[in-house]
């Protein structure tokens, strides 16, 4: 491989990256642009549980107005791990390691916490000079719900602490992530 031909599938690699991460972000944000922006408009995503659509669709799906995700998600995290990226030419294929955390509220306001792992396993394609999402399908290896245990006991569980019985932490100056784009993170990311 030459050097030109070497340097272009290392950018090719981190564009790819950089849409993860935007993808990524653009969730757990509620940020349709962001998750608009790692899939070409006529891909498709297989999620899996019945969400089989345009990457598009799954956009959409993150509007914060009762008509995407289920308003009982109050927060979601997605941690990417290895991936794995072959490029070739305008084309590139990849499997990208993930874990997703949901923290869901039921009926009766108990909370539950969520865990997925699996792979985003992904179709590329380059057009415009862009690498976007073509074709996606989600692998899902793992999967669990827990009823969300009391941290501290006592009547300040929700305070947080350093130890059982300690005093509480001063939260002043604490950032805590948000849904949406009043996220603290919206202040320098754009």
């Amino acid at each position: 491989m030459s050097s030109a031909a070497a340097i272009d599938n290392l950018i090719a690699k981190e564009e790819i990256r950089q849409a993860m991460a935007r993808y990524s972000r653009g969730i757990d944000r509620r940020d349709e642009g962001l998750v608009r922006s790692a899939y070409h408009e006529d891909s498709f995503d297989n999620h899996g549980f019945g969400f089989q659509a345009s990457g598009w669709d799954l956009a959409a799906a993150v509007r914060p107005d009762g008509s995407g995700f289920p308003l009982e998600w109050k927060q979601t995290t997605h941690f990417l791990g290895q991936h794995l990226i072959e490029v070739d030419g305008d084309e590139a294929t990849s499997e990208v390691y993930f874990l997703a955390f949901t923290r869901l509220e039921d009926d009766d306001g108990l909370e539950w916490d969520q865990v997925a792992s699996g792979r985003y396993v992904d179709r590329w394609e380059r057009r415009g000079g862009e690498f976007k999402i073509a074709e996606r399908t989600v692998i899902y290896d793992r999967s669990r719900t827990d009823a969300l245990p009391t941290i501290w006991p006592g009547p300040d569980h929700d305070v947080p602490k350093v130890k059982i019985g300690g005093d509480a932490l001063d939260t002043e100056g604490t950032a805590f992530g948000e849904p949406g784009p009043s996220d603290p993170s919206y202040d320098l990311l754009r």
